[in-house]
C-alpha cells in the first residue's frame, strides 16, 4: 500500500467553494438578497466552467473520460468499478448530472424576474412564457439539487463509516491504496480559468450590478 495523490487542488477547492456558494445562494434568495445573489451566481458560475474545461485537461482524476463508463462498461465493470480510485461508476455519472443542473440553474437564473427590482440580463432577450417557464424551472430544479445533495451527502457518509478514506480525501486529497499515482496538473491553471471567466462576467454584467448596490 502506498499514499498517493487522489484530488488535486483544483477539484477540492471547486468541491468545498461550490458547496460554501449554494449555501450562500439560498441564504441571500430567501432573504431577498438579490444583488448579492447574483453576484454569489457569478462566481459559482465561474467555478464551474472553469470546472467543466478542467474536466478535459486537469489532472488524471479530474477528467470526465477517468469516471465516465458506458451502461455497458458498468455491467462489465462493476467490481473494477467498485474498487478504482476517483469518481468511478455511478459516482460519476452523480458528478456529472451535478454540474449539469447547476449550469441550467444559473442559465434559468439569467432569464428570471423577481418581478419588483431586479431581472435577469436575459429576461427582456426571451418571451414571458420562457422567463415564466425559466422562473419555474430555477425554483424546482434547485429542490432537485437539494435532493441529490442529499444523496451525495448519505453517499460520503456511507464511504466515512466504511474508513475507506475516499472521504477524508476530498479534505487533503491524499488515499493510501495500491494504484499508481494518477497525473497531477498543476492548480494554477485551473485557477487562471476561473480568474478568465470572472472577467468575463464582470465585465458583462459588472456595471449593472454595481448600479443596483
Amino acid at each position: 500500500m502506498k499514499v498517493i495523490q487522489l484530488w488535486d487542488k483544483a477539484v477540492r477547492i471547486y468541491h468545498w467553494s461550490q458547496l460554501l456558494l449554494l449555501v450562500g445562494l439560498w441564504f441571500t434568495a430567501e432573504q431577498g438578497y438579490l444583488v448579492v445573489h447574483q453576484v454569489l451566481a457569478y462566481s459559482l458560475a465561474a467555478l464551474l466552467l472553469a470546472r467543466l474545461v478542467w474536466g478535459f485537461i486537469g489532472s488524471d482524476t479530474a477528467r470526465f473520460s477517468h469516471f465516465l463508463q458506458t451502461p455497458a462498461q458498468l455491467l462489465r465493470m462493476w467490481n473494477k468499478a467498485k474498487h478504482g480510485i476517483g469518481h468511478r461508476g455511478l459516482s460519476g455519472y452523480m458528478s456529472l448530472t451535478l454540474m449539469l443542473l447547476l449550469a441550467l440553474q444559473f442559465l434559468s437564473g439569467l432569464m428570471t424576474t423577481d418581478d419588483v427590482m431586479t431581472e435577469g440580463p436575459l429576461y427582456s432577450a426571451v418571451s414571458s412564457d420562457w422567463a415564466s417557464f425559466a422562473s419555474w424551472f430555477h425554483h424546482n430544479n434547485f429542490n432537485l439539487l437539494l435532493a441529490l445533495i442529499a444523496v451525495h451527502v448519505v453517499a460520503a457518509l456511507v464511504h466515512g463509516f466504511k474508513k475507506d478514506g475516499v472521504l477524508s480525501a476530498m479534505l487533503h486529497g491524499k488515499l493510501q491504496t495500491e494504484v499508481q499515482q494518477p497525473k497531477v496538473k498543476s492548480t494554477g491553471w485551473y485557477l487562471l480559468l476561473v480568474l478568465v471567466f470572472a472577467g468575463i462576467f464582470a465585465l458583462w454584467q459588472g456595471m449593472a450590478l454595481y448600479q443596483q448596490w
